[in-house]
């Protein structure tokens, strides 16, 4: 709806699809493609939208723009694993401590930044209510080693953004001072507030998207298949092999918290 209102008046009255043509990004370019056809189908216009798209050399396939910022991105010598590392480090070096746990705390597990203050609080309003002796949800799985997100569909798993499980043990949870809060209701910050400290307090341009960039990296580097890195990271390939037949062994977990342990003591 958003796009066909937007380009709507490429197919009612100027027929110039030059707007589409420029556009920078292939999916911003499909989509209005996309809706212009729908519109177009529904005003039974489909005839006039083809010319246009004749007129204009609008392919439904071809270059893949995705894939080349992909590749640029893999060339990026200013994006490298060491160098975010050393972006992490920096800005753990000059938060305060309950906001330095955080980037450790989204670089061990690879979620969203945004994910990571809703698991943060989630965990240490659990972790709390189960010393209590308060009854409710389970969130850390203590047997597994692991953070069960699929527990809690309402914060973890969106429409396309979604997060399943993070193996991580007690002790790294403490290591990192995730656990040492006595008040789970105070003290974890907004993302705006953790933004506004870093960006003021470190002087460090606003970054956390490296947290979630090194974790697949250095799995992959550390020998976890890509397919187990993507379910880590709550991403469920639509392969036949990973949907119906790929199954971790036994050795999976102690593996990630291996790695984790190894990326941990470089921060």
């Amino acid at each position: 709806m958003c796009y066909a209102q937007r380009y709507h008046n490429i197919l009612f009255h100027t027929q110039d699809a030059s707007p589409i043509v420029n556009l920078q990004s292939g999916a911003m370019r499909r989509h209005a493609m996309e809706s212009l056809t729908l519109l177009a189908k529904h005003r039974g216009l489909s005839d006039r939208w083809a010319d246009i798209r004749k007129r204009y050399s609008l392919k439904w396939s071809g270059v893949d723009n995705g894939s080349v910022q992909s590749l640029q991105r893999f060339f990026d010598e200013s994006k490298t694993v060491d160098k975010m590392i050393q972006w992490v480090k920096q800005a753990i070096a000059t938060l305060p401590d309950n906001m330095a746990a955080i980037p450790r705390y989204n670089v061990l597990t690879g979620l969203r930044p945004v994910e990571v203050l809703q698991s943060i609080r989630l965990l240490l309003l659990t972790e709390n209510n189960n010393h209590l002796g308060v009854p409710g949800q389970q969130y850390y799985n203590e047997s597994k080693q692991c953070l069960e997100h699929f527990r809690f569909p309402d914060i973890f798993i969106r429409h396309t953004k979604c997060a399943y499980i993070s193996f991580i043990s007690k002790e790294q949870l403490s290591a990192i001072g995730i656990l040492d809060s006595k008040n789970p209701t105070i003290g974890i910050p907004t993302y705006e507030r953790l933004s506004y400290h870093i960006r003021s307090a470190t002087r460090l341009s606003m970054r956390m998207a490296y947290c979630r960039k090194i974790f697949p990296s250095y799995l992959r580097s550390e020998g976890i298949q890509p397919e187990f890195v993507d379910l880590l990271q709550g991403r469920v390939s639509q392969s036949i092999l990973t949907r119906h037949y790929l199954k971790p062994d036994s050795s999976l977990r102690d593996n990630v918290l291996a790695a984790i342990e190894n990326l941990r003591e470089k921060l």
